[in-house]
């Protein structure tokens, strides 16, 4: 017999497969780039990290805004770090990406590479 609990679980994992994610390309670009950190990282090495992937500058500001959103969409958590061990030191966010991150970048990198291999130009393989 199922329980309330595991018609909810059932229901968000149905709602989670029927609505896929899509992302925008600057979210899939700051999840890429901290899969590619390792998982988690502070502000500076991620920003460095999505400028050399996009190619593009990006603020800290936009960064930061951008960083908000992927946490309201649970695809981003984020903690302080304990303060720097320097006289004055200060916490530092850290940001690390959610099970939930990772599967709707995988989602979106797979829809993107559907798109690709549709795409007659496009569709020798490399």
């Amino acid at each position: 017999m199922l329980i309330a609990e595991d018609i909810f679980e059932l229901f968000v994992d149905i709602k989670e497969s029927i609505c896929m994610p899509v992302l925008a390309v600057r979210e899939e670009i700051i999840l890429s780039s901290l899969l590619i950190l390792g998982g988690r990282a502070d502000a500076a090495p991620l920003r460095k990290k999505v400028v050399e992937l996009s190619k593009r500058e990006i603020v800290y500001g936009t960064l930061y805004n951008l960083l908000e959103v992927l946490i309201r969409k649970g695809y981003v958590t984020s903690r302080k770090s304990d303060p720097l061990p320097v006289r004055g030191g200060r916490s530092k966010a850290i940001y690390r990406i959610t099970g939930k991150g990772i599967r709707a970048l995988e989602e979106t990198l797979f829809m993107h590479d559907g798109i690709r291999k549709s795409i007659p130009a496009f569709a020798v393989e490399t």
